[in-house]
Order: C-alpha cells, then structure tokens, then sequence
C-alpha cells in the first residue's frame, strides 16, 4: 500500500487499472472483517482533528464533506455533527454494504473521479485513504479543507507527512499537525 499510496499522490499517472483492482479486490475481500479491526482509540486522531485542526483552519462555511475511502463509515458518526450534508465514497462495494446508512450518504466511487461539481466540497476527510491531489483541486471549495488523518501514525500502510500532504497538493498549502492517541493528523487549506 506504501507504493501505490506515493504513486497516486506523486505521479500524474499512479492510479492505474492494475492498481485499483487490486485496492478493490483487496477492500472487498477484507469488508466482512474490517468492523473486528477497530479498536478503542482508534477515533482519537479523527475527532482531535475535527475539534482542533478546523478551529485552526480560516473561518468557512463548510457545509458538504466527503469521507474519502469511507469503508465500513467508521468515522461517520464523528463527522456529521460537523457538516450539513455528509458522504461516505468508497471504492469497494462490500465495505459500503457493511456500513451504516445513515449519517451519511453512502456513495461508491472511485476517489480520482468523485461525482459532485467543481469547487463544491467544503471538507475533504481522508483517514487511511489515498490522496488524488488534482480531484482535490477540482472538488475542493476556494474555502475549503483537507483533513488528512493516518490512524495509527507511521504505521498505517496508507501514510504520508503532513509536509507530503501539502507538497503533493497543487498550489499554496498550509496548515497545522499533531498526534492523537497512537495516530496522527493534520488539516490543510489554500494560502490566499
């Protein structure tokens, strides 16, 4: 995962055919498992992130997020109570079927080719999940954030610095980064 994850953030042309199969067939065979992975404090650095990594953030109405590579929406719960309206896209079809419907809209779709409208998003979550820096630029609102969380630090298969982040993102980047529980997170947005 920590080749395809550089590949998709660093090269034009990292997500290839051969690679998202193999990220679906992977995600869709471990789907009915995925729920007796999580354990207690796994949700630390997302809520830490949420609390202080957007009073961090300039002033925005954020509205619509996304939870990119949402899975089995175990972040669902922690997120809605921050946005209006809140989908959870994911590349696998089994990891959607294991997931809630509610909170959130339930979305399966591929990250580098999101279905909503240019500059649209006021929040982009990626806990665990590759980075397409360019549909970031697409979809994310002048205003807008990304929340880059790694849920066990270095340690997850899908990592990249917080300093990583903001060089694989087009344009001027800022941000802030810090640790919670075992994993790491850090929020992002445009310099003006």
């Amino acid at each position: 995962m920590r080749a395809i994850t550089r590949a998709v953030a660093f090269e034009p042309d990292g997500w290839t055919a051969e690679r998202k199969a193999e990220v679906v067939a992977l995600f869709d065979e471990l789907a009915d498992e995925w729920a007796t992975r999580d354990i207690a404090g796994r949700e630390a650095p997302v809520i830490d992130a949420l609390d202080r990594g957007l009073a961090a953030a300039p002033v925005a109405e954020r509205r619509f997020a996304i939870d990119i590579g949402a899975g089995n929406g175990i972040h669902s719960r922690f997120l809605a109570p921050h946005f209006a309206v809140l989908a959870s896209v994911d590349i696998s079809f089994e990891m959607l079927r294991n997931a809630p419907s509610e909170p959130a809209h339930l979305v399966q779709g591929d990250a580098s080719r999101l279905p909503v409208a240019d500059g649209s998003v006021g929040a982009l979550v990626l806990a665990n999940a590759f980075l397409f820096p360019t549909e970031v630029e697409r979809v994310l609102a002048p205003d807008g954030v990304v929340i880059w969380v790694n849920s066990r630090g270095p340690g997850t298969p899908i990592h990249l610095l917080a300093a990583e982040v903001d060089d694989a993102l087009p344009g001027d980047w800022e941000g802030v980064a810090s640790v919670a529980g075992w994993g790491t997170w850090s929020v992002h947005w445009r310099t003006r």
